[in-house]
């Protein structure tokens, strides 16, 4: 599957490209630009319009739940969540998984069978978070459920060091957000952050550069530039406190909080540049950043989990990262994670 590496040193990561271009790929992609881009397009077009966007995970609940797992609901008061668990594998170890879907559409259902593939890959547990969504919600409120997330598994008796911030595309953009939060309270910094194909600048100007990459399969050039003007006029309506919600970029902060990071992409998605330009940005940082591309994948392809070769070998990198950063022999041999109810008694560490 590895075409070429190249080599950073400890401090910087790696960067690494795959091969891709499987069967399965290759139809998925032809299908995603024969349904998904036009649909884009349509929404770039007229985004004021009352597009019915929550029948996506709506239709994704019609599904049986992926055999093999335990699901837990989670209360986190402002939102939901799900806590998963693949069969045979312990909670020694904790992924705060937060989804894709541009800050408007997806959810729990549609993530659900990436979350079992992670939870399998990863050796632990993970807890996919429903978080508040636009056009309702300012995107701080989806970090504010982001960060109550990761305060639930704290209480359960996960430490900074057993809990690595996991999230596709807008998902990866909280996932950066959620860590700078984190670094400004008294919360412990979590093990490290894995994001696939993130959106994180959220800048109009910067964007306007580098946004025309026509071979993106699911994307038209401009479709980002389009989001971002609908998230500026949304945010002016949506109040934080009594102020207009903030729009952040992960870029414009000090990236040397963040704990080691793992970025995945599409070697010709519309993403690529920000997932290049936030690798650059961590190491630069001081931070250790392994940023993998991958050839002929389509935007967030992991999420197809276990359908495509790709997918399957892209989350099991991401497994491998996770227990890298959260090495169980940290936590001292007689110490246990409180089992979490509708669990079997392994929650315990080993």
């Amino acid at each position: 599957m590895l075409s070429s590496i190249d080599e950073l040193g400890a401090s910087g990561g790696v960067s690494r490209t795959h091969r891709g271009g499987s069967v399965r790929s290759l139809f998925v992609r032809g299908a995603v630009r024969a349904l998904a881009k036009p649909v884009v397009g349509a929404w770039m077009a007229r985004p004021d319009l009352a597009w019915p966007l929550t029948i996506v995970d709506s239709a994704a609940s019609l599904l049986p739940k992926p055999p093999g797992a335990q699901y837990v609901d989670v209360d986190l008061g402002s939102c939901g969540a799900e806590w998963i668990r693949a069969e045979g594998r312990s909670t020694k170890r904790a992924v705060l998984y937060l989804h894709g879907g541009a800050f408007l559409m997806c959810g729990l259902n549609t993530h659900r069978s990436l979350a079992v593939s992670l939870s399998d890959r990863a050796d632990g547990a993970v807890l996919s978070v429903d978080y508040r969504m636009l056009p309702n919600a300012p995107i701080a409120h989806a970090v504010d459920d982001a960060v109550r997330g990761y305060e639930w598994l704290c209480e359960k008796g996960y430490r900074g060091e057993d809990i690595v911030i996991a999230g596709d595309s807008a998902g990866g953009y909280l996932s950066f957000m959620t860590a700078l939060a984190l670094a400004e309270s008294d919360l412990p910094r979590p093990a490290g952050i894995v994001a696939l194909s993130p959106l994180v600048d959220l800048d109009s100007g910067r964007r306007a550069e580098h946004d025309m990459r026509a071979a993106c399969p699911m994307f038209p050039g401009k479709a980002v530039q389009s989001l971002v003007r609908y998230i500026e006029g949304t945010h002016t309506r949506l109040t934080v406190d009594g102020e207009p919600g903030p729009l952040l970029c992960p870029l414009d902060n000090d990236l040397s909080v963040l704990p080691p990071v793992m970025i995945q992409a599409g070697d010709d998605e519309l993403l690529r540049s920000d997932a290049e330009s936030m690798a650059r940005a961590v190491r630069e940082a001081g931070v250790a950043c392994d940023l993998h591309l991958w050839r002929r994948q389509v935007h967030a392809f992991p999420v197809f989990a276990d359908s495509l070769p790709e997918s399957r070998r892209a989350i099991t990198e991401a497994g491998d990262f996770v227990r890298a950063v959260t090495d169980s022999k940290r936590r001292p041999e007689n110490e246990v994670v409180r089992p979490v109810s509708g669990f079997a008694a392994e929650s315990a560490v080993a």
